[in-house]
């Protein structure tokens, strides 16, 4: 198993009022990561702008012993662990200074064309990658699902530093989008145990999207972004939250 080991030291500007990281900025080590090991294993952003087309995140669920705090050390490890058709598995894995975990995240991958915004065919595209390998977190990763009774609170417009490498949105400004918009109406209280995000169309400097929430139900918080034309669904997202 080939396993890239990462290291990310904690900055002020990426703490909360806490002290510790925001959730958006760890997925931005996990990108940054993964972004990294692609490289080494030639299947990053040099290959792929060789074949028109780009990586972009689809699923992610994260369960959290402990969000780093300011100036903390902190070592990600992650391995590709499986490849089907359309999609490619990754594996991660936090650890603290000390040795301890901090969370474990797996995550599902498609490449994208450049031209349509189509899913790739990986086998057609020869990836390299693994048939099957170790899960960070045991079962099946499952897609997420719109649930009812969702309340409007926010409408994000689309402004152009929302806007990565690739031309879209990034993944890591959803997540964001969407604890500010639970912070804002529902203000969850406590530890941020799991994240589940999953994302179903793009979104491109200019356009809008409906923040709608829902939650308080045995600590899980739901989100659902939406654009506004044609009620586009384009990312869900569910956060668990403890009570310490």
């Amino acid at each position: 198993m080939d396993v890239k080991e990462e290291s990310f030291r904690v900055r002020t500007y990426e703490c909360g009022v806490d002290g510790r990281i925001r959730l958006h900025t760890l997925m931005q080590y996990l990108q940054e990561a993964a972004s990294a090991h692609a490289e080494e294993l030639d299947f990053g952003h040099e290959r792929m702008s060789r074949i028109n087309g780009y990586w972009a995140l689809s699923n992610m669920r994260m369960g959290i012993e402990e969000l780093p705090r300011w100036n903390d050390l902190v070592t990600i490890r992650t391995w590709p662990s499986g490849c089907s058709r359309v999609t490619a598995t990754r594996e991660f894995v936090g650890i603290g200074r000390s040795g301890g975990e901090l969370f474990r995240a797996g995550s599902e991958w498609m490449i994208l064309d450049r031209a349509r915004g189509r899913p790739r065919n990986l086998m057609h595209l020869d990836p390299g990658l693994p048939g099957a390998e170790v899960k960070a977190i045991p079962g099946q990763l499952r897609r997420l699902q719109p649930q009812a009774g969702y309340d409007q609170a926010a409408r994000i417009y689309v402004s152009y530093s929302s806007i990565d490498l690739n031309g879209h949105v990034n993944n890591t400004e959803y997540v964001r989008w969407g604890v500010d918009a639970l912070h804002r109406t529902l203000k969850p209280e406590g530890r941020i145990s799991g994240l589940h995000v999953g994302y179903s169309a793009e979104v491109f400097e200019g356009e809008q999207v409906d923040i709608l929430v829902r939650g308080g139900r045995r600590g899980r918080f739901d989100v659902l972004g939406r654009k506004p034309e044609g009620e586009i669904n384009v990312f869900m997202m569910e956060l668990s939250i403890k009570d310490d």
